[in-house]
């Protein structure tokens, strides 16, 4: 063999081209062994031994925008039909009975209005219980709690809910209702349902009915099916509506009980609102989607619930819209890649008399 071509085998452009292709050739292969192992995790979530735990996988892929159609990879429409939970919009849930909301006026005697003063007038409480993480934020004035709405809804992008906050000189908030949110890449600015704003009407139709979470003029929460004339008529001030995908309706718990016909769920990070006897608002996210928590079944948000007194809780848009805002910071782990999302909607904290609560 003669130098020169001795030389070409040893040149480092040859070197490089064996090397480029030996990098490429082990990357496909981690590709391919990659998806495979991922492929091998979705069968067994969704044809594995374990039906609960096939239903709480497809559920939670189910409640997503982006990624809801996993679960049809390897089962079809109709075992995946199976695993829904019935239908609900149009089962007629109990009316609020609003007589069991007692909201304190200010005017008691003296010694009340004392102990009342040693309650603070906000309250931000971690949720650590087990697997379930998040924030619950207890706002004692229930008429601080007002719904915040993006700019020229329907015709532009949502906000953030830091800046829906600011928009409104807010305390805190969390987000609310649910959104046009196409494979997950909507821009917060169209609302789903129907919206009610300072006891205006504007999102929505008065003939159609809703799964409405809102306050009345008279600062008391309502949760349930009405349509757009009926929550007029109620005197509803502030208020939202939100369906999941697979039709559960939002009404959590109604005058004390549980609504178990919408708590079929998966596990997915979650906001919920609800009042407790007093009338104080209880605000709670509950993260998930992280090496932290995976998340909360609608079950899990009523314990919470639960526990700190609500009378009546409602389910408001969550997965990657999950957020609560206080003090001008995110005090929760948003779950989205990309950063909070931009959202229509929010049930914004008021300050208290120009302070910071």
């Amino acid at each position: 063999m003669s130098r020169e071509v001795k030389e070409k085998k040893k040149s480092p452009g040859n070197a490089a081209v064996r090397w480029l292709g030996r990098t490429a050739f082990f990357l496909l292969w981690t590709l391919i062994l990659t998806v495979g192992v991922l492929f091998g995790v979705i069968w067994v979530m969704e044809k594995g031994p374990s039906p609960t735990l096939t239903a709480t996988f497809c559920r939670s892929m189910r409640e997503t925008s982006a990624i809801r159609w996993i679960p049809n990879i390897f089962l079809s429409d109709e075992e995946i039909d199976a695993l829904k939970s019935t239908d609900t919009q149009d089962v007629q849930t109990q009316a609020v009975n609003t007589s069991l909301i007692h909201i304190a006026q200010g005017d008691g005697p003296a010694e009340e209005q004392e102990e009342a003063e040693e309650v603070p007038a906000l309250e931000v409480i971690d949720i650590a219980d087990g697997t379930i993480k998040g924030k619950l934020l207890i706002v004692r004035d229930p008429s601080r709690v007002i719904l915040g709405t993006s700019d020229n809804l329907g015709h532009q992008a949502g906000l953030q809910l830091t800046d829906l906050v600011a928009k409104y000189d807010g305390v805190a908030g969390i987000n609310a209702g649910g959104f046009n949110d196409e494979n997950g890449l909507g821009n917060g600015g169209i609302p789903q349902g129907l919206v009610i704003t300072g006891g205006q009407l504007v999102w929505g139709s008065a003939g159609n009915t809703y799964n409405v979470i809102g306050f009345d003029s008279d600062n008391i929460l309502h949760v349930g099916r009405m349509s757009g004339q009926e929550a007029m008529d109620l005197g509803i001030r502030d208020a939202v509506s939100f369906v999941t995908h697979d039709g559960l309706a939002s009404s959590l718990i109604i005058n004390g009980e549980v609504q178990t016909q919408n708590l079929a769920s998966g596990v997915n990070p979650r906001t919920a609102i609800g009042q407790r006897e007093d009338g104080a608002v209880l605000l709670l996210v509950l993260d998930g989607r992280s090496i932290n928590t995976l998340g909360a079944t609608m079950e899990n948000v009523c314990d919470v619930m639960l526990k700190y007194g609500a009378v009546n809780a409602g389910n408001l848009d969550g997965g990657s819209s999950t957020v609560m805002v206080y003090q001008g910071e995110i005090i929760n782990n948003c779950a989205s890649v990309t950063g909070p999302r931009n959202i229509p909607t929010g049930f914004v904290v008021l300050q208290e008399d120009g302070s910071n609560g």
